[in-house]
């Protein structure tokens, strides 16, 4: 039977924040199809993570059940990935099972209290930390003996910080996810701009020539950061918002620097912007957004932008458009950064099979799988976890011929980039961060009253765990 620290777990995951997947498609809201099959949303019961999928191996072999929140396009992807290890594991039986993202966690958790947990499970939502803290999860570091001792330092740091809670391994990265600065070349022509910003000023004034407001409608965006929850400029300016373990925004100068910083855009119509953004989201599956279809002068965004979303969106942007690292700011980053966020897979309490799960969480990443792993992530538009598959000869040729993403991929290795700590009260800590924003954008609170927001919210949140 499960704890009921576990049990308690799962009211909390529906007040969670989700950053959500890392490019690669659309995460499902009401079930996808599936090589191995569905999960049905919706009822509230548990479900069987053995059920519905795919057939099995034969005696000897072990039985891993993965699932995951992906559909559409994604699918055809993960499919592939599990057949290319099916072939060379002849040991190991893998069998793919999607869950609607609406209530996935809701669903892993009620599996894990039920004592009928997949083996493997992608994580993208705020809740490692909780999950580890809880015993709902178990720990990849008794697995990282022999060929895998070298499993952690093999990842980029930035990509280790996302799972490592109390010094012990919860979570791998399949894949991952940075911003830079897109830009849309025939705006910045046509406003007279010669080139893409390179400071944080010229950004501001380069982008205020490229608005488009009229009667309060807004149809043209030069560039709006208050859209975004404040957590995605954090590493610009040089700010950890979680400190000998609190969360400490507050007295922080550079953290008050840098929302200082984002209130100089709340002169723009946020409600205006955000009708906009949401008009185009809620169309073409929700890829659609205001600077494929060049209607934003500056977006900032992923790699996704460039290769899922401009050329089934607008493809006349192909070749219009430029991304290069976000300005450096003085007493911020030294180093082109990011923020940073991945798909995580992790072995449930109570997982079968985890030994050969964890055989299979340690090839998604391209540990001992360079070359197809750098063949199948260009796939999904996804910068692997460590620095060996994005040299690989596959992988570089795509960089090659896809030369915008090379900016994204090479903040990885920045020693300024990072991830939203790993805490138990992260999902309350993305969720305050996100409230603070809109609270700033709206001016119904100052940048000094949204710090002290997020602290308070955050830490009594963490002082319940």
């Amino acid at each position: 039977m499960a704890s009921t620290a576990v049990a308690a777990s799962i009211a909390l995951v529906a007040a969670g924040c989700s950053k959500g997947d890392v490019g690669g498609g659309s995460s499902s809201a009401g079930g996808s199809s599936s090589p191995g099959g569905t999960i049905a949303s919706g009822g509230g019961g548990t479900v069987s993570s053995s059920g519905g999928g795919g057939g099995t191996g034969g005696k000897g072999v072990a039985n891993v059940v993965w699932w995951n929140m992906w559909s559409g396009a994604t699918v055809a992807i993960t499919k592939q990935m599990v057949s290319e290890f099916n072939a060379t594991h002849p040991k190991i039986h893998v069998t793919q099972l999607n869950v609607p993202s609406a209530d996935g966690d809701a669903k892993l958790l009620s599996a894990v209290a039920a004592g009928d947990p997949p083996d493997v499970f992608t994580e993208w939502n705020p809740t490692i930390g909780e999950y580890a803290q809880t015993g709902a999860i178990e720990s990849l570091s008794p697995y990282l003996t022999g060929k895998y001792k070298g499993f952690e330092k093999w990842m980029y740091p930035v990509v280790l910080q996302g799972g490592v809670y109390k010094g012990q391994l919860y979570g791998a990265s399949m894949s991952m996810g940075t911003l830079a600065l897109y830009y849309n070349k025939s705006l910045m022509k046509a406003a007279g701009i010669a080139s893409p910003p390179k400071t944080l000023g010229q950004l501001y004034a380069d982008q205020a020539k490229e608005w488009k407001i009229s009667g309060g409608r807004v149809s043209q965006i030069g560039f709006y950061p208050l859209t975004s929850p404040m957590y995605e400029y954090m590493s610009y300016f040089g700010v950890k918002a979680y400190n000998h373990g609190r969360y400490d925004l507050a007295s922080n100068p550079k953290a008050l620097a840098m929302a200082k910083w984002l209130a100089t855009y709340d002169k723009y119509p946020y409600s205006g912007v955000s009708a906009m953004d949401s008009a185009y989201g809620s169309v073409g599956g929700g890829s659609e957004d205001p600077f494929d279809m060049g209607k934003a002068g500056f977006w900032l965004s992923g790699a996704w932008e460039g290769v899922e979303n401009i050329p089934p969106d607008n493809p006349s942007l192909k070749g219009h458009f430029g991304v290069e690292p976000f300005p450096p700011v003085p007493g911020g980053a030294t180093s082109p950064s990011s923020y940073v966020w991945g798909n995580y897979n992790v072995i449930p309490k109570g997982a079968k099979n985890p030994r050969a799960a964890f055989t299979f969480i340690s090839w998604l990443t391209g540990y001992d799988n360079v070359s197809t792993i750098a063949k199948l992530l260009p796939k999904g538009g996804w910068i692997p976890a460590g620095p060996a598959p994005a040299a690989a000869p596959a992988y570089k040729s795509w960089l090659a011929s896809n030369s915008y993403v090379k900016p994204l991929v090479d903040e990885m290795a920045g020693k300024d980039s990072q991830q939203v700590a790993l805490t138990p009260a992260e999902s309350e800590y993305e969720t305050a961060v996100t409230q603070a924003t809109q609270f700033m954008a709206t001016k119904k609170m100052t940048p000094e009253q949204a710090l002290a927001y997020i602290d308070k919210q955050a830490n009594a949140a963490l002082h319940k765990k």
